[in-house]
């Protein structure tokens, strides 16, 4: 690997990664803020249960929650680094390209047709609670928009030390 293709490797992935902390915290507050009691933000853990009862292993609660972190830590880094290798391509604006990641993840994961709700995640759109709508729509705002600002932030910003 050339050492610019590394550097934006590594940059895209610590801005992934980073960005994926408020990504969860954000929706937690606005459950807290917004849902029902019997409504969660934490479409992680009912991804990888989903995935467990599709394979009929039921798993124990930590290791849903331990499944569910790894999970999302990886997801993060493989977005971040995706994000690094086209913005390196196409040097868009962070703002666009934090916007277009959004609207790539959101799409690739919410509507009918999407992962979550396909797995049995989460409830279809019609389904759906207005509320529930907001939290689904803001994580990824908020991971893409962070992970574009982050990886805009350049080079010489180091987040993990070297």
């Amino acid at each position: 690997m050339k050492p610019r293709t590394f550097e934006v490797v590594h940059r895209g992935a610590e801005s992934g990664i980073i960005a994926s902390v408020p990504q969860v915290l954000i929706p937690k507050l606005e459950e807290r803020l917004l849902l029902r009691p019997n409504e969660s933000a934490d479409l992680g853990p009912r991804f990888i249960e989903a995935l467990a009862r599709r394979v009929e292993k039921p798993l124990p609660e930590d290791a849903k929650w331990i499944a569910a972190g790894a999970f999302h830590f990886g997801y993060a880094a493989c977005w971040g680094v995706l994000y690094g290798l086209l913005q390196e391509r196409w040097k868009v604006r962070p703002w666009i390209g934090g916007l277009a990641l959004a609207g790539i993840i959101h799409l690739i994961t919410f509507p009918r047709w999407g992962g979550a709700v396909l797995t049995g995640s989460e409830k279809s759109p019609e389904e759906r609670p207005w509320r529930m709508e907001i939290v689904l729509a803001s994580a990824p705002l908020i991971f893409g928009l962070g992970t574009a600002l982050l990886y805009g932030a350049g080079p010489k910003r180091r987040w993990f030390g070297r």
